[in-house]
């Protein structure tokens, strides 16, 4: 389908870089959980019922104002590939891309907000700014929601708050999350120790695409652990303030990398930048191991090089997004060598 190829043309939301804190958060996301009252959580479900269920949210839904030009999707009607484009886009689940059958996904143009149908939830409703900004990304998440509330009867309880089919989502139904880049606290093999005290502090860190995935080029989500009990607010309240140590103590080993170990800093950001620079084939793990320290290296004034540049490699490192650049899928070692021939091309282009 065209329209999915299109969001090609622009990179995803959370490799802009117009958000406040950008050195160190890539992104925010905000998640709302919401299930249709007295219909059964789509796990249970019958296909039949699914389907059904699909085709009313689909249809009610239509004309939200913060929808307009969207893609209003059934999953099982795309290509694998472009599944997987949408979900390296973090604008629908691996669960999504993986059993696509009666699921839809409805996407704002510019991708700041979504929401997803019959994933675990009836409803999961996204939105996304660039950089450390939880209010606006709260407030165009909850706009959505209020918009799609007076379309869908969402199960409430006096008690409770929102049902969800997870009972750890019960309660406000939202997850918060930021995408963090720590290279700092990873080179200087601080990184664990930061871990653990987030443990005690209610929050999750999950790897690069989010839950079940592992930590890639040194970048982590983290995100609430409570949703019953504190309010929208106190949420977003408490992970802001562990964000903001995060960002504190990534910045500080950063310069004190810089101070007492320049050389073997430079020397591991030129390294990975000659890697880029020459390297014949190239998978997606260690292509985003490279960005990751090239745009270290970007933030530290070390290299001199387009401030998107390194995004834009980012973007290389994923499976789906080579493939459908380089418009052809001849296997995993044709796809390195042409995801290490772009590359080559864009750091080439950048110093001339």
């Amino acid at each position: 389908m065209k329209a999915v190829r299109d969001l090609l043309q622009r990179p995803s939301i959370w490799l802009r870089l117009d958000g406040p804190e950008s050195d160190v958060v890539l992104s925010s996301r905000i998640r709302f959980a919401r299930n249709l009252a007295g219909r059964p959580f789509p796990e249970s479900a019958k296909p039949d019922v699914r389907a059904e269920l699909l085709r009313e949210i689909l249809e009610v839904t239509r004309g939200v104002e913060a929808f307009q030009d969207e893609l209003r999707l059934r999953l099982e009607s795309l290509e694998p590939l472009e599944r997987r484009l949408l979900g390296e886009r973090q604008l629908v689940s691996q669960e999504l891309v993986d059993s696509p059958a009666h699921r839809g996904v409805v996407v704002a143009a510019d991708e700041s907000v979504s929401f997803m149908v019959n994933e675990e939830d009836h409803v999961r409703i996204q939105s996304f700014c660039s950089g450390l900004d939880l209010q606006r990304t709260y407030a165009a998440g909850e706009a959505v929601e209020s918009a799609l509330d007076k379309r869908l009867d969402f199960a409430f309880s006096d008690t409770l708050g929102y049902l969800t089919a997870c009972p750890t989502n019960t309660g406000t139904g939202m997850r918060a999350s930021l995408l963090l880049h720590l290279p700092g606290l990873v080179l200087s093999d601080r990184i664990e120790k930061q871990l653990k005290q987030l443990e005690r502090r209610t929050v999750n860190v999950r790897g690069f695409h989010g839950e079940g995935s592992a930590a890639m080029g040194n970048f982590f989500q983290v995100s609430n652990a409570v949703t019953l009990g504190p309010n929208e607010e106190e949420i977003l309240s408490q992970l802001q303030e562990v964000v903001h140590d995060l960002i504190a103590h990534e910045r500080t080993t950063r310069d004190e990398l810089l101070s007492r170990a320049r050389t073997l800093l430079e020397d591991r950001i030129w390294r990975s930048f000659g890697v880029l620079s020459h390297a014949r084939t190239l998978n997606a793990q260690e292509t985003l191991h490279h960005a990751s320290v090239l745009r270290l290296g970007c933030n530290l004034r070390i290299l001199d090089l387009p401030a998107d540049l390194a995004h834009e490699i980012l973007a290389l490192g994923q499976d789906a997004h080579t493939e459908a650049l380089a418009d052809r899928d001849d296997g995993e070692l044709q796809r390195g060598v042409w995801r290490a021939d772009a590359i080559r091309k864009k750091l080439r282009g950048s110093q001339n």
